[in-house]
């Protein structure tokens, strides 16, 4: 019987809030163990998560072994301080004396003394008053907004931007803004945002200010992508300053004075929200050209996309060796890096399927890059996706047309192919099923990206799409919230999308793209990925461009002509076709003596 995404989140549940577990040892390792959901989210993000207030008490709790949590008693009066632990894993810590009553299940209840209290209160009314001098400055943009007469458009903005990612679950104290597949979706289905139209500022509640301001900052520096950053995680004034603050930091530090903005660390300091927004937004592109890329890793549970910089030399970014996966198909010219092969090779292939040959030999060079990632990062399975017929992006620059606007879901493919190992551990049924339940998954993905390489204005209202990934990211955790993750069984996952961000994008015709083709990578279980294994997936992503630029350039120098790529759909993997790409590299292992 396939286990679903309910039954693993359950047990997950059950497990965390064990009594033994709970109530066995210290206060401060019970709470850790709620907090984190026993160790699977980072204490980082688990306590950005937090209120102000529910920090200070978690602080206090920091290595007092005397504390305690005791069972919830129904029947007596509750401590101070009772603990409710959500159906999505989030700790909260309530205090009924005060009027904050817990509305989730309530797992615990602690009583602390008098005088750790007072000490509570000590760290927590200083922060409180910090947060109410800050978001002063939210509410003077709002202001100004509707004294200028752009609030109304800037509202349908935020309205139609949260829209555009997979997930947005951000907290302003205990209210939940969220859109989500997963959970509640408050902003939309629920009305949050709709209900804020032709209503002056002050008629909003703090919270609805407060997201509404942020949220147009934060699109600034990067797009509806930035709000992801704040999921599962409390957004305040202060909490958004320090991260605009660090992120212009970081962007400037990276490009070390290679930039005509000379500002130091005081400047930025004191600098406005908006010109901090401002500002990352400029520099984030010239980081981009700049020796470090950037990168995300993503929590499956609280779906927090935290980008770093990762220091990598646009020299070092490229597969040299070739494969063996590769090397399988056709031996490579003496001196011949991997680039120069797929170059190549795909050229060859392009002549003689243009000629009336079939495609294989085509699809084949892909099939052999995917494997190549898999082999090399040592995942479970694999995939790239794109388009069948690469003329269907073709068009006048910016321009969403009549033959984008018709593209449907099997206009696109995904090749999934598994590790020989994979193949070797399952029976093939098995893998089949799992292989073409992500291949649709990625095939509707890829469907739904196109539209966000057009402005706003160009697509019609009622096509739903997300903005395109833009950066590589590392995940973990995927298979406790994603129904479709957990009957694959994809717990860690690495991605790295074309066109890559250090390169031009993705050009057919005259309009360009990012988010078109891609590297994914999967783990079962076992270790998470790391970033020598983000580094290999972007050279095999590299690659790919390779692939897709060769045949975007052969229909410029053919009258438009591309092949239509038939392989990879429903029939290809119920007929096993997985097998062949595999059974090539066993082959390839075997006549150089031993794994490569």
């Amino acid at each position: 019987m396939r286990r679903t995404k309910f039954d693993q989140w359950s047990q997950e549940l059950r497990d965390v809030r064990d009594p033994v577990e709970l109530f066995g040892g210290s206060a401060q390792t019970a709470v850790l163990r709620l907090l984190t959901m026993a160790g699977k989210v980072p204490f980082r993000s688990a306590f950005d998560g937090l209120t102000l207030r529910e920090q200070a008490i978690v602080r206090h709790l920091l290595g007092r072994q005397h504390l305690r949590l005791t069972a919830p008693d129904a029947d007596a009066s509750p401590a101070g301080f009772v603990l409710a632990h959500s159906a999505l894993g989030k700790l909260t810590i309530h205090e009924p004396a005060r009027g904050d009553v817990p509305v989730e299940e309530v797992v615990a209840e602690l009583a602390l003394p008098g005088w750790m209290v007072e000490m509570i209160d000590e760290e927590w009314l200083p922060a409180q008053a910090e947060e109410e001098h800050q978001r002063r400055e939210l509410d003077r943009m709002l202001r100004t907004w509707d004294a200028d007469g752009t609030l109304a458009e800037r509202l349908e903005e935020v309205i139609d931007w949260v829209e555009r990612v997979e997930t947005v679950l951000i907290f302003v104290e205990r209210r939940v803004f969220s859109r989500s597949d997963s959970g509640s979706s408050t902003l939309i289905r629920d009305g949050v945002l709709p209900a804020l139209r032709g209503r002056p500022p002050a008629d909003w509640s703090p919270e609805e200010r407060l997201f509404v301001a942020s949220i147009q900052l934060l699109f600034r520096t990067g797009r509806a992508v930035r709000f992801e950053e704040f999921n599962g995680r409390q957004l305040n004034a202060v909490s958004l300053r320090k991260v605009l603050t660090t992120r212009c930091a970081e962007y400037l530090r990276a490009l070390d004075g290679h930039t005509t903005r000379e500002l130091s660390t005081g400047e930025l300091s004191t600098a406005t929200l908006a010109e901090l927004a401002t500002l990352a937004g400029e520099l984030v592109e010239l980081v981009d050209g700049s020796g470090h890329i950037r990168y995300r890793r993503i929590n499956g549970l609280t779906y927090a996309k935290d980008e770093y910089l990762l220091p990598w030399q646009e020299g070092q970014r490229s597969q040299v060796e070739l494969p063996p996966t590769l090397r399988a198909l056709t031996a490579p010219v003496d001196g011949e890096d991997a680039a120069s092969w797929v170059r190549r090779a795909t050229a060859a292939a392009l002549h003689r399927v243009h000629a009336g040959g079939d495609e294989r030999e085509l699809t084949g060079i892909l099939e052999g890059i995917v494997l190549g990632a898999v082999v090399d990062s040592r995942a479970d399975y694999g995939m790239s996706s794109g388009i069948r017929d690469l003329s269907r992006l073709d068009g006048p620059a910016g321009r969403y047309d009549e033959e984008v606007a018709g593209l449907k879901k099997p206009d696109f493919f995904c090749c999934v192919l598994p590790s020989p190992q994979m193949a070797a551990d399952l029976p093939a049924p098995a893998v089949t099923d799992i292989l073409w339940q992500v291949a649709q998954r990625m095939m509707y993905n890829r469907w739904h990206f196109v539209p966000g390489n057009f402005d706003r204005v160009e697509v019609p209202r009622q096509r739903h799409y997300f903005f395109p990934p833009l950066v590589p990211d590392i995940a973990e955790w995927g298979d406790l919230r994603h129904g479709g993750h957990s009957t694959s069984r994809v717990r860690y996952t690495l991605r790295a999308p074309g066109a890559a961000m250090w390169k031009q994008p993705f050009t057919v015709g005259g309009r360009q793209y990012r988010g078109a083709f891609d590297i994914r990578l999967v783990r079962m279980d076992g270790p998470p990925f790391t970033l020598a294994d983000l580094r290999t997936a972007c050279r095999y992503s590299a690659l790919v461009d390779v692939f897709w630029r060769e045949v975007a350039g052969y229909a410029d120098a053919h009258d438009g002509w591309t092949p239509t790529i038939d392989s990879f759909g429903g029939d290809w993997y119920t007929k096993e076709a997985w097998r062949h790409p595999v059974d090539r590299l066993d082959a390839a292992r075997q006549t150089v003596g031993g794994p490569a």
